[in-house]
């Protein structure tokens, strides 16, 4: 079982280390910085970290609405916290919540993320559609996959 709460400035270095814990196979070590310049300037109650029943911070991952559109930005999961058996349980809880409190708004916008090759198939899952890919774009070996999820109005 997860558990999510508002992400604050005191679980900075967890999600730091979960960063650490997932590049340079998901992220480009570089892109470090770019993620402290996010904790630091652009988290909202939007922003969650996602506990397990230990009260142990495990992942983190939210969304944003900025003009006609959504986002979700850095997303990511403690390497070997969840396990390989329960990796698609969480992160279809995980990601629920996020479109559920997005739905709850009601501002029907799509929701756009960019990601790497390596989770493409997840996001299709939940409805993304892959619209553009740019070799390398996070990093060498990370193409950048630009994809979106439509509602249906």
């Amino acid at each position: 079982m997860i558990h999510f709460k508002t992400y604050n400035p005191s679980h900075k270095n967890k999600i730091i280390a979960i960063f650490h814990s997932n590049a340079p196979k998901y992220f480009d070590p570089e892109d470090e910085a770019y993620l402290i310049d996010f904790l630091d300037n652009y988290t909202d109650k939007n922003y969650l970290v996602v506990e397990n029943n230990d009260g142990e911070i495990i992942g983190c991952g939210g969304y944003y609405t900025k003009e006609d559109r959504h986002g979700i930005p850095w997303v990511m999961f403690q390497q070997g916290s969840i396990g390989a058996s329960n990796l698609l349980q969480i992160a279809d809880t995980f990601y629920n919540e996020i479109e559920s409190r997005i739905i709850a708004e009601g501002k029907m916008y799509p929701i756009h993320i960019n990601t790497t090759q390596l989770m493409e198939k997840l996001f299709n899952r939940y409805g993304f559609v892959t619209y553009e890919k740019i070799k390398d774009g996070f990093g060498k070996g990370l193409d950048e996959y630009k994809m979106k999820k439509v509602f249906n109005q």
